[in-house]
């Protein structure tokens, strides 16, 4: 599968995130699970929607009638790419201290719940 696109802009961002808590729903579902300021037209979300299908961050099916729309890849995934993609071009000390000030400012919960996560994956890449 070639690279996603960008969510682009609050709106797209907030009709990802409907996505990600559904896991998977049609237009009015999603439309519905928006924030009310973000409730635009039936069209205007679906044409987001198809938006979002044709760079590669949804895909959808038909159901019925309509089209059931589910992410392609989970929150995290996307979050990760989109800083692998904004630190490939940075400069290693560039990329260090903003991953430590991004570390840095996690509450003592999240940053045991990462130190695990970063055991984890220390012993997964092991030989």
């Amino acid at each position: 599968m070639s690279e996603p696109g960008a969510i682009q802009g609050e709106t797209q961002a907030q009709l990802m995130a409907a996505l990600w808590r559904l896991g998977a729903g049609t237009v009015e579902q999603v439309r519905e699970e928006l924030p009310s300021r973000y409730q635009g037209a039936y069209t205007t979300v679906q044409t987001l929607l198809n938006r979002l299908t044709e760079r590669g961050l949804l895909e959808r099916t038909r159901e019925g009638r309509g089209y059931v729309y589910r992410p392609k890849l989970t929150e995290a995934e996307y979050l990760s790419g989109s800083i692998r993609r904004t630190l490939a071009g940075a400069s290693n000390s560039a990329r260090q201290a903003a991953l430590a000030n991004i570390i840095g400012g996690l509450r003592p919960d999240e940053l045991t719940e990462l130190e695990e996560l970063a055991r984890e994956a220390r012993e997964a890449r092991r030989p």
